[in-house]
């Protein structure tokens, strides 16, 4: 009798814990690492392959090339022009270029008191200094000298002006590249590229040769 009741206590302590072996597994519960992942989930745009004829470093901006260095050109030029000691007459001298078109303008302002004459001393020296300040910076370019306005105005037309103060044009004058510059200062007579005289020989008329 005794052996029939330890039998039956085992049974229920067996079913007990088959109970709770069964509950504390939920067989609903997803198991880590058993879903399959999606290749296509796992890239990303960097990853993308570019083709071989997109496949290339992106350069910096290329850096525009000038003929010649403007801006130390301006800063010379705002030194030497302003200089009221040296030109008292000066207010500001200010220069356009264009080198597409290979054209320069130069202009000076100046006291409403100037006189004529002054002007054309300030034209004469604009043009030759300026035309120096460009030549110091190439080898392929001569200085201004009594007789030359230097050799920058073979390559760059020329607009120059000497205006005053209040707009009156004192000086307003247009050449050519390599065109005779005619500005004329009391102390010089001083002119751009000359034209070269034929001096080859000439044929006699006949004609007149008979006679």
């Amino acid at each position: 009798m005794k052996l029939l009741k330890r039998m039956a206590v085992l049974s229920l302590v067996v079913l007990a814990l088959g109970g709770c072996t069964k509950s504390s597994i939920s067989t609903d519960a997803p198991v880590s690492g058993s879903e399959e992942v999606d290749p296509a989930k796992m890239e990303t745009d960097d990853d993308e392959t570019l083709p071989r004829d997109q496949n290339f470093l992106v350069e910096d901006e290329t850096v525009e090339t000038t003929m010649y260095d403007w801006e130390q050109a301006q800063s010379e030029c705002d030194g030497l022009f302003n200089d009221t000691s040296a030109f008292p007459q000066s207010v500001k001298m200010e220069f356009t270029y264009d080198e597409s078109a290979l054209n320069i303008g130069l202009t000076w302002t100046v006291k409403n008191d100037t006189t004529n004459d002054d002007a054309m001393e300030y034209a004469v020296t604009m043009v030759k200094q300026f035309n120096d300040i460009i030549a110091a910076q190439s080898m392929d370019l001569e200085n201004s000298s009594t007789d030359s306005f230097g050799t920058l105005w073979n390559q760059f037309s020329l607009d120059v002006k000497v205006v005053t103060e209040g707009g009156k044009a004192l000086v307003d004058k247009s050449y050519k590249a390599g065109e005779k510059i005619d500005l004329k200062s009391n102390e010089t007579a001083a002119e751009g590229p000359e034209d070269v005289a034929d001096d080859s020989p000439k044929k006699l008329d006949e004609t007149k040769a008979s006679k």
